[in-house]
């Protein structure tokens, strides 16, 4: 944005600058120039006035002509190549397995932050997890669990009953969960539209910035 603003203002300032090499005459210049006027041919006159006042004021209004139109030709294109932001409502995100999808309202995206924020950043902050580094929450390590959990489903379906890696061993006792919820207070009083609105703020935030969800406090 800052590059932009300069490339405005300096083709501004090259357009300004058209008149500042010529200067109005003043009084004795005209007086001086009328008295030369009457000595010379008409046909003289006129040659001389299209080669020393024209023709160069031609050339460098041209030469800043162009210098303005390059720069905002460029700040244009700084403008039309940044990308635009998406609406939430404009992201999709899955919701099975089988390529069934769905988008999210804004309070649906606050309330899942809001609720993973609650129960699950303090061991997955930015989409990382504190006690296995090597398993996160970013759509990758999501895709390769068994069952799959890269979907809102998947990720339902593990706070319910979570497992390991390979979903071979039930781990209730070791991770929050509603299975476990004698053992996770926390987990009581969820709902499953909770554990739903908070699986899909964790695909959100998949979508639009993985390039950082996963990387935990690298990027927290």
């Amino acid at each position: 944005m800052a590059v932009r603003a300069v490339l405005l203002c300096s083709a501004l300032g090259l357009l300004g600058l058209r008149g500042a090499f010529v200067a109005p005459r003043g009084a004795a210049q005209e007086s001086a120039w009328e008295r030369e006027e009457s000595t010379r041919s008409p046909e003289f006159a006129a040659v001389e006035a299209s080669i020393e006042g024209e023709a160069p004021a031609s050339a460098l209004d041209g030469l800043l002509r162009f210098a303005a139109g390059a720069l905002l030709g460029l700040a244009m294109v700084g403008i039309s190549g940044a990308p635009a932001k998406a609406d939430v409502e404009d992201v999709v995100i899955p919701v099975d397995d089988k390529g069934k999808t769905t988008t999210l309202t804004k309070e649906q995206l606050v309330r899942g932050k809001r609720l993973f924020n609650a129960a699950c950043a303090s061991c997955h902050v930015g989409g990382g997890t504190r006690t296995n580094q090597n398993v996160g929450l970013a759509i990758e390590e999501l895709s390769g669990a068994q069952p799959n959990r890269a979907s809102v489903e998947g990720l339902v379906d593990y706070l319910n009953n979570p497992t390991t890696y390979d979903g071979l061993k039930d781990i209730s006792e070791v991770h929050p969960s509603i299975k476990g919820g004698d053992i996770w207070p926390k987990m009581r009083s969820m709902k499953q539209q909770d554990l739903y609105d908070m699986s899909a703020y964790i695909l959100y935030q998949n979508q639009t910035i993985p390039e950082k969800w996963g990387g935990g406090k690298t990027y927290y």
